[in-house]
Formats: C-alpha cells, sequence, structure tokens
C-alpha cells in the first residue's frame, strides 16, 4: 500500500470553529462584492504592470489637479487603488489557505479511495473463493463503482 500521508481526525467541533472563523472573515469585509462572468469581463483588469501606471496617474493629478476636471476624483482613485493592494495582500494569504486545503483534500480522498480499491479487491477473491456472503458485497460495492465512474 501506498504511504499514508494524513491521518487527521477533525472533529466536528473543529470544523464548525473553522466555518465559524470564515464567517468572522466576511463580517470583517461586508463591502466584498460578487461579480456575474459577463460583469467580470467587462471591467479593465488592474495587474502588476499598470498598477505603476495607476500610481504615476495619481501622483501626476495630485501634483496639476489644476488641469483636471471636477467628476475625476483622485482621492477616490487613490482609495481604490488602496484597497486593491490590501485586499492582494489578503487574497496571497487566502490563495495559499485555499491550495493547502483543496491538496489535504486531495490526499485524503486519494488514500481513501486507494484503500477502498484494494478492500473491494479482496472482497473479490474471498467471493471468488466461495466465502459467504462476499458475491452480493462485490457486486454492489462494483456497481457503486461502476455508477460513479459513469458520472464523471
Amino acid at each position: 500500500m501506498a504511504e499514508n500521508r494524513i491521518s487527521i481526525e477533525l472533529t466536528t467541533d473543529m470544523v464548525e470553529e473553522v466555518r465559524q472563523l470564515v464567517t468572522q472573515i466576511e463580517e470583517k469585509l461586508p463591502f466584498l462584492l460578487s461579480l456575474t462572468q459577463d460583469e467580470r469581463a467587462s471591467f479593465p483588469k488592474l495587474h502588476r504592470e499598470n498598477e505603476i501606471f495607476v500610481e504615476e496617474t495619481i501622483r501626476a493629478a495630485e501634483q496639476h489637479d489644476d488641469v483636471l476636471p471636477d467628476y475625476i476624483d483622485v482621492a477616490e482613485m487613490k482609495r481604490d487603488l488602496e484597497l486593491y493592494q490590501q485586499l492582494g495582500r489578503v487574497m496571497l494569504r487566502l490563495n495559499r489557505l485555499h491550495e493547502k486545503v483543496n491538496d489535504t483534500i486531495h490526499i485524503a480522498g486519494a488514500e481513501a479511495l486507494a484503500t477502498a480499491l484494494v478492500t473491494n479487491n479482496m472482497f473479490q477473491i474471498a467471493a471468488k473463493m466461495g466465502v459467504n456472503g462476499m458475491d452480493r458485497v462485490s457486486s454492489d460495492l462494483m456497481n457503486y463503482f461502476n455508477n460513479e465512474e459513469q458520472e464523471q
């Protein structure tokens, strides 16, 4: 059998505590928005290369505000950029956490499936050897496995 890389029992209380912590994060950031795919595609995307452009534009606008019309709100542009940068730092941490959770889910699932496959093979061997009741167990498990494979 493959190396068992993870063997943890996550209690119901621990899961609930983590869920509450996520809720607390959401409550700390009540202004977060959700966009549709179309909305997401319709907005220009700020990235590192054009972030410098925005920073320099803010500096120039602050130095030459006398040539800008009243509807250009430089302070708001500056707040938006600062929020972008702050949330970017938060996102880095959340992405790392998301990746670790995702990888751990992957390993736990892979280990469970690998062991289930070996166990199923043992049931099939027992059925072939005539062990009482193993025909039914082996057949039922193969039906579950085949149904899952077809759904994917």
